[in-house]
């Protein structure tokens, strides 16, 4: 029975492929660009997003309110966007909770009548007034290493106020300030180097829209999701039409991460609640602490550590793009299914798509077009080292500084050798799946191509993951020991 006649016999699968295509059918268009089925389409990508309760009320409010107002004023749009994202960014500046206990902390060995609020809110308008001042600055003949080595430049401004807060003494206002600013900038550092890229490459967007996009409402890690205005002008909806289609596209792929949501429940149901499952994490501490769980524990646990990740990521991913799809903008998805990668490059490209590309703009392309051109295996591996070993670790590094606000600087440093080595692995295995002769091919038959590439994938990034921790738990050793461990019978 061919797969055409199969669909025709089960409704199930009617439906599922009309809804695939809902988003071609010129009835759908045609009603997606009218008041009401605006309407519809807003009302329904709201509801989503709640049923998902993924999000805040205070969140889920803010997204709400500010793609209504798009769909109400499209020619605002910009306005909007940058209004709500400037809104979003004094309310919750920091990508990770270290920062804000760490703002907590300070606060509160303070002698100034001086609260969290009010340090938050200076914190962040100092970064406006100085991502303002840079993005200007770039104009400027003087300042001709900032418009030549962006990265590299604001890399180093954000080095020196790290520094800066280290050696200010401590309980004063000074290091409150310094800390809390450093943690503002790093939390929107490449967000600031994605304008400053799209300012060097001529991008017509003002200055003051670019620098208002520095914590979009849609939220998100410090990767930059969307990227910046540059990036998504290069997916604006042109007609009425294609913001139909967009806004469509959105709705199934808030659908499809709604499916995902339930899916995640069910497998933290059946692991965590039914079989009593623990953590990766909690498997290598037991193993390091001399009581280690049984080996089918332990493997069970890092196989589903990998795919509840997976999951998890998609989940997160799905809902952001689907916002920045609902305001007109039809950007790639952040994880596109991942288990059909058949090599460790094709994976880290479908896993999570904008980090990569973070990797490869700020990192990668610098180095290859630079380094050893005359050499071209060295030249890739040198570029691919630069992305996803330092760029990967250097990300992670300085995302997590505010460990060195509380210990003496190597016990601090050492919190991050486990994020060390996995960078190297994962560059290492980048770099042989780039270069590897021996790709399998479709004519080597479905056992090898099919089912051996995907094995070989997952097992890669199931074993890298062990070593993918910034808790400072589990040194190196005693990850290398667990992961040893799981081949003793």
């Amino acid at each position: 029975m061919s797969d055409t006649q199969l669909v025709s016999r089960l409704p199930a699968l009617r439906w599922r492929k009309a809804w695939l295509q809902i988003d071609q059918k010129q009835s759908s268009i045609e009603f997606a660009k009218t008041n009401r089925g605006v309407f519809v389409l807003h009302a329904a990508f709201i509801t989503l997003m709640a049923l998902s309760q993924h999000f805040s009320n205070a969140r889920l409010g803010l997204i709400a309110l500010t793609i209504i107002a798009i769909a109400i004023v499209p020619k605002k749009r910009v306005p909007i966007i940058v209004g709500a994202s400037v809104f979003y960014i004094f309310v919750r500046p920091f990508r990770v909770e270290g920062w804000v206990n760490l703002l907590n902390a300070k606060v509160l060995t303070l002698t100034e009548d001086i609260s969290t609020l009010m340090l938050q809110m200076m914190a962040v308008g100092a970064f406006f007034a100085f991502s303002f001042f840079y993005l200007k600055s770039m104009k400027w003949p003087a300042t001709a290493l900032i418009s030549k080595r962006p990265v590299v430049s604001l890399s180093l401004i954000w080095a020196i106020f790290v520094l800066a807060a280290l050696l200010v003494p401590d309980h004063s206002f000074i290091d409150a300030f310094l800390w809390t600013f450093s943690g503002v900038l790093i939390s929107s550092l490449w967000f600031l180097a994605y304008a400053a890229l799209d300012q060097k490459g001529r991008d017509p967007t003002p200055i003051g829209a670019r620098n208002g996009f520095m914590r979009p409402f849609w939220g998100g890690s410090a990767t930059p999701i969307g990227k910046s205005f540059g990036y998504l002008n290069k997916f604006d909806a042109k007609s009425s039409d294609e913001l139909a289609v967009t806004r469509l596209k959105a709705i199934k792929l808030a659908t499809w991460a709604l499916i995902l949501t339930g899916l995640m429940h069910v497998l933290e149901f059946i692991a965590r609640d039914y079989y009593n499952l623990p953590q990766l994490q909690n498997t290598i501490l037991a193993h390091a602490s001399g009581k280690s769980f049984s080996a089918s524990i332990n493997w069970l646990s890092l196989i589903y550590n990998y795919f509840i990740d997976l999951v998890i990521i998609s989940v997160w991913g799905h809902f952001i793009v689907a916002t920045i799809r609902m305001v007109g903008y039809r950007i790639p998805r952040n994880t596109c299914n991942p288990l059909a990668a058949r090599t460790i490059a094709e994976f880290w490209n479908r896993y999570f798509f904008y980090f990569k590309e973070l990797l490869v703009d700020i990192f990668f392309y610098p180095a290859f077009v630079r380094y050893f051109k005359s050499i071209p295996k060295l030249r890739i591996v040198f570029a691919t080292f630069c992305a996803a070993g330092f760029g990967n670790f250097f990300y992670h590094f300085s995302r997590d500084t505010f460990q060195f606000a509380y210990m003496p600087f190597l016990e601090a440093l050492a919190i991050f050798q486990s994020a060390a080595v996995y960078s190297i692995l994962l560059a290492s295995g980048l770099v042989f799946s780039q270069l590897n002769p021996f790709k399998p091919k479709p004519k080597d038959g479905f056992f090898r191509y099919e089912l051996v590439t995907r094995l070989n994938v997952i097992s890669f990034f199931c074993f890298v993951k062990i070593f993918d921790d910034i808790s400072g738990e589990g040194s190196v050793m005693e990850r290398a020991a667990f992961t040893v461990d799981l081949f003793r019978f």
